[in-house]
């Protein structure tokens, strides 16, 4: 994603004409500058600068780029009850002379321990069963809902990137519209750059049409010096 300012001011209409036609000229000379829809263009570090032929203008555009990711995890919980019912019976003996205390009573209440005892085994261990066919029935019930879970993940994970993204753009925005205030100049130097040429081939024509002599051209340092001799 990327935020965005851009600046536009006059240009070729503050140059007379022809200066303009010099400067559009050595832009079109120029092999950093692409021609397209009516405008010389040139990429730069951070933006573009352009001349619209049209109008003359000079549109200035800083970008900054960033990348915002965001991740989303979806939880679905099965549920289930385990129903257990178990049974156990015991048998216990005793003696109607009550023989080594083994009474009616005793008997009968020992019974009733074990077979509750074993009735709570038996529970136990089927609950264990039922527990573990709900566990993987809860498993199979989610791998089948796998695509489904999937696909709200996504659509989290883009609504929160589309949330996040928007807040950043406008920061985006605001960052390049500070750029664009104090690198000014930078995106202007490769128009100066060209400009320089036009006057210099201006300023070399029209030595050469009006019968100049002894023309010299010297560019050092990025400084023009252009020297002629012509009749008054």
């Amino acid at each position: 994603m990327a935020g965005e300012a851009t600046l536009r001011q006059e240009f070729g209409t503050l140059l007379g004409a022809a200066a303009r036609r010099a400067f559009e000229a050595a832009l079109g000379a120029d092999t950093r500058w692409t021609w397209q829809d009516g405008t010389y263009r040139m990429e730069l570090d951070g933006g573009t600068v352009a001349y619209h032929l049209d109008t003359g203008e000079i549109e200035m555009t800083a970008r900054l780029v960033d990348m915002v990711s965001a991740e989303a995890e979806v939880t679905r919980v099965v549920e289930g009850t385990v129903d257990v019912h178990t049974t156990a019976e015991r048998t216990e003996r005793y003696y109607d002379d009550n023989w080594g205390n083994l009474t009616k009573e005793v008997a009968e209440r020992s019974a009733r321990l074990e077979a509750q005892d074993r009735a709570d085994r038996k529970a136990a261990e089927q609950a264990a069963r039922e527990e573990e066919k709900a566990r993987l029935a809860g498993q199979a019930t989610l791998a089948a809902q796998r695509t489904e879970l999937d696909a709200e993940a996504r659509e989290e994970a883009e609504r929160r990137v589309a949330a996040t993204a928007e807040q950043r753009r406008e920061e985006l925005s605001r960052d390049a519209a500070d750029r664009l205030a104090d690198a000014r100049t930078d995106f202007l130097r490769p128009v100066h750059e060209v400009l320089a040429v036009a006057y210099r081939d201006a300023i070399v024509e029209y030595a050469r049409a009006n019968g100049a002599q002894a023309l010299q051209v010297d560019e050092t340092d990025g400084m023009l010096n252009i020297q002629f001799e012509m009749e008054a």
